[in-house]
């Protein structure tokens, strides 16, 4: 015991740069360094001969490896492939890149048929999953000179690409919009008159629980925009008219996002257009067409109306 207290003292009398040459010239710790040494000399050499992974096909992503939410059938069949050519993806990408999940993200956020990116994940061998919510187109917008664009139901325009002339009866058709779309697919159209429109054509081809929608039903045909008078107006200020198979018109009034405290909400206005049309069998069964106003607190009220024209064109 003397002895080891003795050494103790001893060790501890040594100056501290003496006791740090002790403690780092210990047998294992200059083994650990000369490994370290070692690695980082021969890593450059080791790392040439490893196999490069990047460029096997099971590391490679292409369009075929990126699966999709299901598309409904308004999307077209090769969207993968038009976003990644969109996006300039000429060839494959690697599975090994950092930013690869960023980069699909962008390209499938930017797109114009997405309305909103939910999640993208990666696995091996190469696939990705990308997981999106799609714009749905919800009416056609009929321009001056008779051409017709595709919007979604906050009055998006979507790709006139994807859509033929025959689409044009799928889906109701907007008219009296003096404005052209402001920018490109996927941008908003800029116009309250088609903002409010897209949100009133939503609403009445919004598919109950047996499929069927209030348009289709109803047999409705044209949503009828107001004109506009000052640039500054807003959805608020805009009015509607529903025009049937037929030629009658519904006044609707307001979109049906309004908060105008004189409004009928939405529920009150389609009861008043379905009893209507279970009174007197529809909205086209007199001899001339009538002008329908549903907006009042009153109850509806008809009255005559002339016939209106028809012309269409995709542009």
């Amino acid at each position: 015991m003397a002895t080891k207290s003795s050494s103790r003292r001893t060790t501890q009398k040594l100056p501290a740069s003496r006791r740090l040459v002790m403690w780092l010239f210990q047998p294992w710790r200059l083994l650990l360094v000369a490994a370290l040494a070692l690695t980082w000399l021969l890593w450059p050499q080791v790392e040439r001969s490893l196999p490069n992974l990047e460029h096997r096909d099971e590391y490679r992503i292409t369009a075929e490896q990126v699966s999709i939410t299901p598309p409904p059938r308004w999307i077209p069949p090769d969207l993968v492939e038009k976003v990644f050519a969109r996006a300039g993806f000429d060839d494959s990408l690697s599975l090994l890149d950092p930013n690869l999940s960023e980069k699909i993200a962008l390209a499938f956020y930017t797109h114009p048929w997405i309305e909103r990116l939910t999640r993208v994940s990666k696995s091996f061998p190469a696939h990705v999953r990308v997981d999106v919510v799609y714009r749905q187109p919800v009416a056609m917008v009929e321009v001056l000179g008779g051409g017709f664009y595709p919007i979604d139901a906050h009055g998006h325009l979507l790709p006139i690409e994807d859509f033929a002339a025959a689409d044009v009866d799928r889906y109701p058709v907007i008219r009296n919009i003096s404005s052209v779309p402001a920018g490109h697919a996927g941008d908003a159209w800029g116009d309250p008159a088609v903002t409010g429109a897209a949100e009133l054509a939503a609403v009445l081809t919004e598919p109950n629980d047996s499929g069927q929608t209030w348009w289709s039903v109803l047999g409705l045909k044209r949503i009828l925009a107001s004109s506009r008078v000052a640039a500054d107006e807003t959805v608020e200020d805009q009015q509607f008219r529903i025009e049937t198979s037929g030629g009658a018109q519904i006044l609707w009034g307001r979109s049906p996002t309004t908060r105008h405290p004189g409004e009928l909400t939405v529920t009150q206005k389609l009861e008043r257009m379905a009893e209507y049309h279970r009174r007197y069998a529809g909205f086209d069964s007199s001899p001339a067409p009538f002008l329908i106003d549903i907006r009042h607190w009153q109850g509806t009220k008809r009255s005559p109306l002339a016939d209106a024209s028809d012309g269409r064109r995709l542009n």
